[in-house]
């Protein structure tokens, strides 16, 4: 009966020690650290490291990540891009998301909003998440896009663009992903 007892504790311990509680990552996702921000990215995704010879500069941001599938489908890569700004006045991250999706139906073609609902992060930072459809410009195709922003530690924004084809109904995985996302050291919360 003691050696009975004896392996059943052994067994629980076992199986205790093999429990990961602190990841929230699902499996088909792995981690990229960067110097002041965590976010996992797909396992068959690759990042892009040449971003100035391959995508264009945006005006007053700095490209922070680009990721995009392996897998060419239709002459589209899905693909995540997480552009980068300093502020110069406070804001919270659900404002910073909603004026950029203001800005995103005026300077995409043929938008659509197809979904605004609210985003935690990892690090319980709160933002909105937009889904909609659009026209990069005229000779592109319609995509759909998924937008949110987070502010790290009052000062600088983080602004993410996902886009996949419009044939993707389900977009829970890419949600999913953004999720992932957290600054080091974020002290947003106000006193």
């Amino acid at each position: 009966m003691l050696k009975k007892i004896v392996f059943f504790l052994f067994l629980l311990i076992l199986l205790s020690s093999c429990w990961d509680e602190g990841s929230n990552t699902p499996e088909w996702l792995i981690s990229v650290d960067k110097w002041d921000y965590l976010i996992s990215v797909p396992s068959n995704w690759e990042i892009i490291e040449n971003t100035e010879d391959i995508l264009p500069k945006p005006s007053n941001w700095e490209i922070e990540l680009a990721v995009a599938s392996t897998v060419l489908k239709d002459w589209f890569k899905n693909n995540l891009l997480i552009l980068s700004d300093e502020l110069s006045t406070f804001t919270s991250s659900k404002d910073f998301s909603m004026l950029n999706n203001i800005w995103a139906s005026k300077d995409y073609i043929d938008y659509t909003l197809l979904n605004s609902k609210d985003i935690v992060f990892n690090d319980l930072e709160e933002s909105v998440l937009y889904e909609f459809e659009a026209k990069y410009n005229y000779d592109s195709p319609k995509l759909k896009f998924l937008q949110t922003a987070h502010i790290c530690n009052q000062t600088k924004a983080y602004f993410f663009t996902i886009a996949i084809p419009v044939s993707i109904t389900d977009t829970s995985k890419y949600e999913q992903l953004l999720k992932t996302f957290e600054c080091k050291g974020n002290t947003n919360t106000e006193l």
